[in-house]
């Protein structure tokens, strides 16, 4: 059997790591992955390939959360020769069921139906504005035969997706928690590697530098920080976009101006593959994604394998994976002070450190393992499939077509 899965983004993040992290796991049960990219620049496409997952590139336009008329007429007007697209390339290699990774796909689903094939549609963050979800769930609605969402309250977040009983099935993205495991050999290593001192504490973040990431909150957390601990060191581990450059050039100068150097205070490296190795320089992990934009974040539960301390905003279904003040912390978005004031008690006390570190790793080798989310990605693939074959599910071609 073979699946499609599509997502929206040319730059490596969250879905395309769940699509090389389960390929393997998912062939040895008896599903093939064909991952389907917007045919951008980007480095997703190369690091898939290089994972050795197959990987499908056309003209993916998708709907926007700006209010960029240009971009909404651009997803228009490719519309309807992109679902023609997915349906040949759908025919051409063979695909059983299709895996919409995101909201903003709903061509491929479309594709999907009209080819007459099962569909899992993944809820996988709270990014699209509230209107946006609640028309799109409408298609979700008619087209999915189940739902695979990060976590319960990213469901709640999505109109009518909780009426689809036992056909929604929560999952945590996969981690693979043997290769993130602490090491004191990478961690050395990796602090050579990126100039810092063996004995300095480093807080740290890996997210890609784009505004949901909420870099300005931890810039600003990182001011408040150095005015008590002025020998801290910050570390982002993340790729760049060219389309985020403008965004990026204004966040770097705003920290230089309040003494964050690049190079000295603040270092930011786009880690590649090599986030395990890297993020074992950190002591303390800080997520300050703002408000609507995450599910649960893969960098929380890698972070948590790695038995780092977790302080994190309080956005998507993140409760779910940090439990507060038990395997890390928990704030509101875009408090950079509370983040600070929450941090302060981890800088000064090592055994806190350690104690949060050991009981993240538990609760991440126990609910993040790889094989346990291929077990669940299957369970909701058979329950496509009987959905699909009950003849229970989304649009007949007709109705599609209208």
């Amino acid at each position: 059997m073979r699946f499609l899965f599509a997502t929206h983004s040319p730059v490596f993040g969250g879905p395309h790591n769940q699509a090389v992290q389960l390929s393997v796991p998912l062939a040895r049960r008896g599903w093939e992955t064909v991952v389907l990219l917007p045919d951008e620049s980007g480095n997703a496409a190369q690091r898939l390939r290089a994972s050795g997952v197959e990987v499908v590139q056309i003209p993916l336009w998708r709907l926007r959360a700006r209010p960029d008329p240009f971009l909404q007429l651009r997803f228009a007007l490719g519309f309807y020769g992109g679902v023609a697209q997915i349906r040949r390339l759908i025919r051409e290699s063979g695909i059983d069921l299709v895996v919409v990774g995101g909201l903003i796909n709903p061509h491929v689903a479309i594709a999907a139906r009209l080819e007459r094939i099962p569909v899992v549609w993944q809820l996988l963050d709270t990014r699209a504005p509230a209107v946006l979800r609640a028309t799109l769930m409408l298609l979700v609605q008619r087209l999915a035969d189940v739902i695979l969402s990060t976590g319960v309250e990213v469901a709640a977040r999505h109109s009518k997706a909780l009426a689809f009983g036992d056909r929604l099935i929560p999952f945590y993205p996969p981690v693979d928690v043997g290769h993130f495991q602490f090491s004191q050999v990478r961690r050395v290593a990796s602090r050579a590697e990126l100039g810092l001192r063996r004995d300095e504490l480093v807080i740290g973040n890996v997210s890609n530098l784009n505004r949901q990431k909420g870099h300005d909150t931890f810039v600003a957390a990182a001011v408040h920080i150095r005015r008590r601990f002025p020998q801290v060191r910050f570390l982002i581990l993340g790729a760049s976009y060219e389309h985020h450059a403008s965004y990026m050039s204004a966040l770097w100068n705003k920290a230089e101006k309040q003494g964050l150097r690049l190079g000295q205070e603040l270092i930011v490296r786009d880690p590649g593959s090599r986030v395990a190795e890297l993020a074992c320089a950190i002591d303390i992990f800080w997520m300050t994604s703002g408000p609507r934009s995450e599910g649960i974040p893969t960098v929380v539960e890698e972070a948590m394998a790695l038995e780092l301390p977790v302080v994190t905003t309080d956005v998507g279904s993140v409760r779910e994976a940090v439990d507060d003040g038990v395997t890390g912390f928990v704030t509101p978005p875009r408090r950079p002070q509370t983040i600070a004031d929450v941090t302060y008690p981890l800088l000064a006390d090592a055994s806190l450190r350690k104690r949060i570190g050991e009981a993240a790793r538990q609760w991440a080798v126990e609910h993040c393992d790889i094989e346990h989310c291929a077990d669940t990605h299957v369970r909701a693939f058979d329950m496509a499939m009987q959905h699909h074959g009950d003849g229970r599910g989304g649009l007949h071609r007709s109705a599609a077509l209208r």
